[in-house]
């Protein structure tokens, strides 16, 4: 009986001129090809030996019942946010629990606690949304302290953008921009994004170059695309 062979990597494909990431998973012991959408997003299962070019062939040809099942998936409802001092937060893969404290006070994270400053029938969701954004520039400005000895270009400017659809985004002039949601999620996950960014300041593209690149400025990128991409959804709640 032949030894039995997997393998699973997370790929990239363009779809209308848009990449996709995609979890390809091979075996020896399936005979077709199958495309899998679910909350994480794309699994292709496919036979060991088949080439790649094949699979990302059949992805495109797919593209619109892609396309479909993963807007499908994205539209079912999030469930009710009840907006309230106590309520629990994401932050940095952990959680933070709410304490509203007098306006003349200032905002602190401190033993698994957000104390936050709110008005008196002011907004609780405002408030919180907008610490999340300055505390999301805060923390990005300082892990982008940590990969700069590392770039052969400097970013023209670091900003925090309110896409829906994209964790972040780099211009041809180098302004990176990191969606603010991702200050809910783990140092690795962030990391990620930013790196991946950044290596858009050498190439612009999504080249074996541009993923060499990745690599040299966070080798463990893989494990954490693959978490962003599993628990991603949860950080769009809001």
């Amino acid at each position: 009986m032949p030894e039995l062979l997997r393998s699973s990597e997370t790929r990239s494909v363009s779809l209308n001129g848009e990449q996709l990431d995609y979890t390809l998973k091979r075996s020896n012991a399936r005979r077709t090809l199958a495309l899998t959408i679910q909350n994480s997003g794309l699994s292709v299962n496919a036979p060991w030996r088949l080439p790649l070019t094949e699979v990302e062939r059949f992805i495109v040809y797919k593209a619109d019942w892609v396309r479909a099942k993963l807007d499908a998936v994205k539209s079912v409802p999030a469930p009710e946010i009840i907006w309230c001092d106590g309520m629990q937060l994401r932050y940095l893969g952990g959680q933070l629990r709410l304490r509203s404290i007098s306006p003349a006070g200032t905002a602190e994270v401190k033993d698994q606690q957000l104390w936050l400053p709110i008005k008196p029938d002011a907004a609780v969701q405002g408030a919180v949304l907008a610490w999340y954004r300055c505390a999301a520039r805060i923390y990005f400005q300082a892990r982008l302290q940590t990969f700069l000895p590392f770039l052969r270009r400097a970013p023209a400017g670091l900003l925090v953008s309110d896409a829906r659809t994209r964790w972040g985004s780099c211009t041809r002039n180098g302004v990176v921009r990191l969606n603010w949601r991702l200050i809910q999620a783990p140092e690795a996950q962030i990391d990620y994004v930013l790196a991946h960014e950044l290596a858009h300041l050498a190439h612009l593209d999504h080249s074996p170059a541009f993923w060499r690149e990745v690599t040299r400025l966070y080798p463990d990128f893989a494990a954490a695309r693959r978490m962003l991409q599993k628990h991603g959804q949860d950080y769009h709640c809001f």
